[in-house]
């Protein structure tokens, strides 16, 4: 099959002509997973339509759109419109009306995971979905913006760009990346995510997938979220 995306516990391979495969590498079921997605979908979010599941593999459709991340990077997407796109797509998921109580939380909610599709950004990812609190879905998004906005050379690391040319240099990425952030904040619920922001910190210090060297920018990340929220 051919590769066709991946992250740092899952590969994308194309699966016939209008369907991809993902597979966890640590094999690990998939099939919760796709049974959140068929809710979602029932709910009206935008989610790839699932076909199948089966252990460690999720057949799903294959959305005809870019990451957001390499449209934002490759200048074919205003960081303003960016930042207000991951915003509306937070109140709509957490507008959801979710058993228990408690909205559905993304937990990973940031430009890779959305796909520019011509009907409409549609989210996908939903290994690390659970309900919680909305502002600690907001915060984990922001700290996730600012780590990358602080040093937006580690975007290099990661595999769709090298599918796709930045097109910026160094400091012209750290300014885009700002304005993503900064219009995401002024988009959002500042008072709840605010009161979320170090509990999302230590999620993200605790997360397995993270490299020594992006723990070293959590402290930093958290300063310029506090920063741009004070601004917003």
């Amino acid at each position: 099959m051919e590769l066709v995306a991946g992250g740092r516990d899952a590969d994308v391979y194309r699966h016939g002509p209008d369907h991809v495969l993902r597979r966890y590498r640590d094999g690990r079921s998939a099939e919760a997973e796709a049974a959140l997605q068929r809710d979602l979908a029932g709910l009206g979010f935008p989610v790839p339509a699932v076909v199948a599941a089966d252990g460690a593999d999720l057949v799903m459709e294959r959305v005809d759109g870019e990451p957001m991340a390499t449209a934002l990077l490759g200048g074919r997407l205003d960081p303003v419109a960016a930042g207000s796109v991951l915003a509306d797509l937070h109140a709509r998921l957490h507008g959801l009306v979710w058993p228990g109580g408690q909205p559905l939380l993304h937990l990973d909610l940031h430009p890779f995971n959305v796909l520019m599709a011509p009907h409409g950004p549609v989210v996908i990812d939903w290994s690390n979905a659970r309900p919680g609190p909305a502002g600690l879905d907001l915060a984990t998004t922001a700290v996730i913006l600012a780590q990358v906005a602080g040093s937006p050379t580690i975007l290099l690391e990661h595999p769709d760009v090298a599918r796709s040319p930045l097109g910026h240099d160094a400091a012209d990425l750290a300014a885009r990346l700002r304005a993503l952030l900064a219009a995401f904040l002024a988009a959002t619920d500042a008072a709840s995510l605010a009161d979320h922001l170090e509990e999302a910190v230590a999620r993200r210090r605790a997360d397995r997938y993270q490299t020594a060297a992006e723990r070293t920018r959590l402290d930093g990340a958290a300063a310029l979220a506090r920063e741009l929220l004070a601004q917003s």
